[in-house]
């Protein structure tokens, strides 16, 4: 009995270092920092979402008070959601994951980078 409980420890102690080192191959910490970044601007930013909102939902609507409506509910909703991905991203920023280091959202943040403004 004790034979088998000690070869299944050992089991378990080589698998997991070999799980390990296939996941340390994956990780980037330029990438995995990025994503951090991005995880703690998304969950600052949201509620800019209700301001980002505003003008799809009243471009959508017949009239002004349908376009209040529409653009209340849109806001809560993308707020929620872009929180939502900043949360997940500052804890999962250590692992690749299914994205491996991507936003899941589009865009990646509401704020737009200096470089990509343009004035006309």
């Amino acid at each position: 009995m004790r034979k088998s409980a000690l070869f299944l420890v050992i089991l378990m102690v080589f698998s997991g270092v070999y799980a390990n080192a296939e996941l340390v191959e994956k990780m980037n910490s330029n990438q995995a920092l990025t994503k951090f970044s991005r995880g703690v601007t998304n969950v600052a930013t949201s509620p800019g979402e209700f301001i980002n909102q505003v003008p799809a939902a009243m471009e959508q609507s017949p009239d002004y008070l349908t376009g209040f409506i529409m653009s209340i509910g849109r806001g809560i909703g993308y707020t929620l959601l872009r929180a939502g991905a900043g949360i997940y991203d500052i804890f999962t920023f250590p692992f690749p994951g299914p994205t491996n280091y991507k936003p899941i959202t589009k865009p990646e943040t509401i704020v737009t980078k200096v470089g990509e403004t343009t004035i006309s």
